[in-house]
């Protein structure tokens, strides 16, 4: 079931994308639900998304680099938790290819207070 979901921080909306504890079909879900979301509402969003001790597979990378480009004209601030290792690789990757803007956090607090900052 796909874990996307609005929260408040701070008085401001944020997409906030639960991949924690999926599969990697779950997680595709999830992403292919979030990029229906972002298409259908193309203005400015912050968004959070929490990916601890979850797969980097190669399918998801593939899904998300093709959903990246997909919706690269949908402003957006984000912020990722859960970035470790050859996740960080990744994310640069993602970053540079798509001139995205996704920062990685250790604390999902951290991460709230700068997206609405």
């Amino acid at each position: 079931m796909p874990e996307i979901k609005k929260i408040t921080h701070k008085g401001k909306q944020i997409i906030y994308v639960d991949y924690r504890g999926q599969s990697e079909d779950e997680m595709l879900e999830t992403a292919s639900s979030l990029r229906d979301y972002l298409l259908s509402d193309p203005g400015e969003h912050l968004r959070l998304v929490n990916i601890t001790e979850t797969p980097a597979t190669r399918k998801f990378t593939a899904f998300i680099r093709e959903m990246g480009k997909e919706t690269k004209n949908v402003p957006v601030k984000g912020a990722v938790v859960g970035i470790t290792g050859a996740k960080k690789v990744l994310l640069s990757g993602y970053n540079r290819l798509l001139g995205g803007a996704m920062r990685p956090f250790d604390d999902e607090e951290i991460a709230k207070d700068y997206l609405v900052s």
